[in-house]
């Protein structure tokens, strides 16, 4: 059983893909070129709506739309992946997201090559993953009841 479950993880572990909006992305994108550096063979891709998505809902939902540092008017992070050695592929239509997609796992299947997939997004808000994100928290334990 253990041997099966091994054999179920490391085969999981070979094709990983990465999802990020693109302020997320800004914060971590170096690790590309570790990824390259180390023929580690990864596909990223990542959402480009020009803005920080979460935090400018945030500022609509709490903050009366006080937008404040919400924009981000970025280089292409499909561009910058291929100044560190990678494949950078940039996606402007939703019909080009699948064969996008295919070509980048097969890169990382077949050739070992690590690829961004920039995709690029109106910027039409959707909600923020933690709803949360703002509110007081809930303190469960009593030795934390003090600490707001």
């Amino acid at each position: 059983m253990h041997d099966r479950a091994v054999q179920g993880l490391d085969d999981a572990l070979f094709d990983p893909i990465a999802y990020a909006g693109d302020g997320a992305w800004g914060m971590s994108l170096g690790e590309i070129m570790t990824a390259v550096r180390h023929d580690i063979p990864v596909t990223a891709v990542v959402f480009h709506n020009r803005q920080w998505g979460a935090e400018k809902k945030n500022q609509v939902d709490f903050y009366n739309r006080r937008f404040v540092a919400g924009e981000l008017e970025s280089e292409s992070f499909a561009g910058i992946a291929q100044a560190m050695g990678a494949e950078g592929i940039v996606v402007d239509k939703l019909e080009e997201v699948g064969p996008a997609l295919q070509r980048a796992v097969a890169a990382q299947m077949n050739e070992g090559k690590t690829t961004v997939i920039e995709i690029m997004c109106t910027r039409e808000l959707g909600d923020p993953f933690r709803r949360d994100a703002l509110s007081k928290p809930v303190r469960l334990l009593d030795k934390y009841k003090d600490y707001v």
